[in-house]
């Protein structure tokens, strides 16, 4: 795309407006396409429509049973900010990587569309790890240790890329790391709304992500900053390597109950 030309645009403007052109265009479908509620969904037979509705009531009364938080309860409560500090840490990781990745594959000596298909590897790879561990995941319904292994992944991965030169090796490592880094958003996201509901499942999670995503400046700004003092990545890569470390120890610590999360998979399968 950075070749391309027209029109009075240069090619990196080419490439800021067709990387954006599908995410609009999903965001049109989404908006006309995707329903706030299952009775809305003309999809879904009548029985469907029954079934999810009785499921996401009976979830809802498991969950206030054992805990039932207001909106200032949620927005102060530990966990939360625990769980923001673990997305934190994530965000760095991943956009620290992904901002600076193909700057640090142009550094091989490859050309920019070389440069652009091995920028894609990693995702790739990311993708298919993150089908896998989350089928896992859901299959033992096991969220905090799953969450922590894929972020040990992306700190060995990350860590150990800044401490080798082999363009080959690097790969592997950054493609290995992104596994990790692809697979912990479904996994993380369960274990918040295992104790939210309601009103304070909205603001809690809006703030769990906004105070994530405070680390998508952070991250890469770290980078750039150690990039510009040290003259390579290696001190930035041990730097979000660290930052995936904290957020696995921070992950297992996390004092929340999955089981309400099992209760609710015992729900629906019931019915």
């Amino acid at each position: 795309m950075l070749n391309l030309t027209g029109w009075g645009l240069d090619g990196w403007q080419w490439l800021f407006i067709l990387e954006a052109l599908p995410s609009i265009l999903v965001g049109l479908a989404v908006l006309f396409y995707l329903t706030d509620f299952p009775s809305q969904a003309r999809w879904l037979q009548p029985e469907e429509v029954a079934w999810l509705e009785n499921v996401q009531a009976t979830e809802k009364k498991n969950k206030e049973k054992v805990e039932h938080l207001s909106l200032f309860q949620a927005l102060t409560d530990v966990r939360i900010l625990l769980c923001a500090l673990v997305y934190f840490c994530l965000n760095a990781a991943s956009y620290g990587v992904a901002f600076f990745l193909p700057t640090i594959i142009k550094n091989f000596g490859v050309s920019d569309s070389q440069t652009g298909l091995l920028a894609a590897l990693p995702f790739v790879f990311g993708a298919v790890g993150m089908v896998l561990l989350g089928r896992h995941s859901d299959r033992t319904m096991e969220r905090k240790g799953h969450v922590a292994v894929a972020l040990l992944m992306a700190a060995f991965g990350i860590g150990l890329s800044g401490l080798v030169s082999n363009p080959i090796v690097v790969m592997a490592l950054l493609c290995f790391a992104q596994i990790g880094v692809s697979a912990v958003p479904p996994m993380f996201w369960p274990l918040p709304a295992s104790f939210l509901t309601g009103a304070s499942a909205a603001a809690g999670i809006a703030a769990i992500n906004s105070l994530g995503n405070l680390s998508g400046f952070a991250g890469p700004y770290a980078m750039g900053y150690l990039k510009d003092l040290t003259g390579d990545f290696t001190a930035g890569l041990l730097l979000l390597a660290g930052c995936s470390l904290v957020g696995a120890i921070v992950a297992i610590s996390l004092r929340i109950d999955v089981r309400r999360e099992q209760v609710s998979e015992q729900v629906a399968l019931a019915h």
